[in-house]
């Protein structure tokens, strides 16, 4: 059942076919370590030239208050606190461990394909990771998706390596049987969707004969068992002892079920931009043509699409069904790497020729010359947020934008104060995460509350670190503050709608300086500063949202 893989342990130089296997390794080799570096490059370039947003704002923060499950697990935070450590408080520090996870699957892809299918399908599957612009995001951001995605890839080598020691007889197996299960508890300290390759594994032993007959071995639920006691006590420990947090929330909290019939349209559009039209096209495509392969003996197709089926089937149902918009396509990506590795298995599949053969490499080459556009489209929007906005009326990058200005602005607004040392505050988390950042200050910076606080699961952390409104007017009533706002445009005038809330904590409010963020002669942000007088305790003080 298994590739034909050249092996170390063979005689180097005695046999003609080995010097050919052997030659042909050392060029699979170059290929897929010239496709990594140029992908680490165009990552590494779009990393270090754009500012931080939100979500690495939050993680950055989170990276400083011990071990956390809420919402999401610790590795991420983790991960960045590592970067940190060696880069210090700069944007590689901040997202090193996303750019060197980003460049290990693209590595990890074509180890996998190559292991199941041949080398050239690994090396067709690396250059699908290197070009689809959702996994190069993904190593380019410091969020816990590229360690996620590598956590799955590694736990689909691993189980496939020891489902292929079983067909055979190997004792060595159950080794491989341990790997999958670090590899589980890993993914599943990085994100909750982890736990999808449970089914997923069961589905793809369960697609054919062999494959059942390895679910009667402990190998499998040896993998289980490792992942889930790795993990789940120490999750369970801590949601304890924090009021059942995170389970409340990823549970109960986040879901508000009713029909929306439009939401399965957002959700398709989504997809198709990040992943890239031409390569759902080929994933989908190769997701499907495993049916054809269950009559043959060989279980390959079917493993590889049963990663694929289960997370994009999990995430795609409901999302005509929720109040809440499905399009998040990091949700189910882990879906979508384990179809590009099935796309490359199709171009390379052996006993096709002629029309459909040409007609496949067809399709796989543009699909990655149009990764590598869409990827050259999203770069140019976050580096021009200008030329951006006369597209969009707000496109996203423009969330990335300024906050590093707005931190010198700040810094030297306090530097002028000629009273006692004051703390800050901010209208949003956003801006509060993204300020504080670049201050580089994990104590003194509050923010106010409003209803994505909530939406988001974050209310628990945020009070738990003791930077939200009642922390605000516990640990600093009768203090004077700094209040950075963003303004936004009401949707009804077009107008900026000034700060109305911030006056209620304080005796007086004084507006001292605008800061504009200006790219391409064309505004795109407006901060306004102000002096704050003596927080104070009040009824209408309070959080009553």
């Amino acid at each position: 059942m298994e590739a034909a893989v050249w092996s170390p342990a063979s005689r180097w130089g005695k046999d003609p076919e080995e010097k050919l296997m052997r030659r042909a390794l050392r060029k699979e080799l170059a290929v897929v370590a010239g496709i990594a570096l140029l992908s680490l490059a165009v990552r590494a370039f779009g990393a270090l030239t754009t500012d931080v947003f939100q979500d690495e704002g939050f993680y950055w923060r989170q990276a400083y208050e011990g071990l956390s499950f809420s919402p999401h697990p610790p590795a991420a935070p983790f991960a960045i606190r590592v970067g940190l450590a060696v880069f210090g408080q700069t944007m590689l520090g901040l997202r090193a461990a996303s750019l060197l996870a980003g460049t290990a699957f693209v590595v990890m892809a074509y180890v996998l394909g190559r292991r199941i299918y041949g080398g050239r399908a690994g090396v067709w599957a690396a250059g699908f990771f290197a070009c689809c612009p959702l996994f190069a995001g993904f190593g380019a951001v410091a969020t816990p998706d590229a360690l996620l995605v590598l956590a799955w890839m590694a736990f689909m080598y691993a189980a496939w390596r020891g489902t292929e020691a079983g067909f055979a007889g190997r004792p060595r197996a159950m080794g491989w049987w341990v790997v999958a299960g670090v590899a589980l508890a890993a993914g599943l300290y990085s994100k909750y969707m982890m736990v999808l390759a449970v089914p997923s594994l069961c589905l793809g032993l369960l697609a054919t004969r062999e494959g059942r007959a390895q679910l009667k071995s402990p190998g499998p639920w040896l993998a289980v068992l490792m992942g889930v006691t790795l993990f789940a006590p120490v999750l369970l420990i801590w949601d304890w002892r924090h009021g059942w947090a995170t389970l409340g929330y990823h549970l109960l909290a986040r879901h508000q079920w009713a029909v929306s019939g439009g939401q399965i349209a957002t959700y398709i559009l989504s997809h198709l931009g990040a992943v890239s039209p031409l390569l759902i096209i080929g994933v989908f495509w190769a997701l499907l043509h495993w049916q054809a392969w269950r009559r043959r003996p060989d279980p390959r197709g079917a493993w590889v699409s049963a990663f694929g089926w289960v997370p994009i089937v999990f995430f795609a149902l409901p999302s005509a069904f929720t109040e809440r918009t499905m399009n998040r396509v990091h949700w189910d990506a882990v879906g979508y790497a384990a179809g590009l590795v099935a796309f490359a298995i199709l171009v390379r599949e052996r006993g096709v020729r002629g029309r459909i053969l040409r007609r496949r490499r067809r399709l796989a080459a543009a699909a990655m010359a149009l990764g590598v556009a869409t990827i050259a489209v999203a770069l140019t929007a976050v580096r021009s947020p200008a030329l951006a906005a006369k597209v969009l009326s707000e496109p996203p990058s423009i969330r990335m934008l300024g906050w590093g200005e707005l931190a010198e602005r700040v810094k030297q607004a306090q530097d002028e104060w000629k009273g006692p040392p004051r703390f800050i505050v901010a209208d949003s988390f956003r801006t509060a995460l993204c300020l504080s950042f670049h201050l580089g200050a994990t104590d003194g910076v509050y923010m106010l509350f409003h209803s994505s606080g909530r939406r988001y699961g974050l209310t628990e952390e945020f009070a738990r670190w003791g930077v939200d409104e009642p922390s605000m007017v516990k640990d600093r009533l009768g203090q004077d503050a700094l209040y950075v706002h963003e303004f936004r445009f009401d949707g009804d005038t077009g107008k900026e709608v000034s700060p109305r809330r911030i006056h209620l904590f304080f005796s007086q409010v004084d507006k001292v300086a605008d800061v504009f963020i200006v790219r391409g002669g064309r505004q795109l942000k407006h901060f306004g500063l102000f002096n704050c007088h003596e927080l104070k305790l009040s009824p209408r003080a309070r959080p009553t949202q």
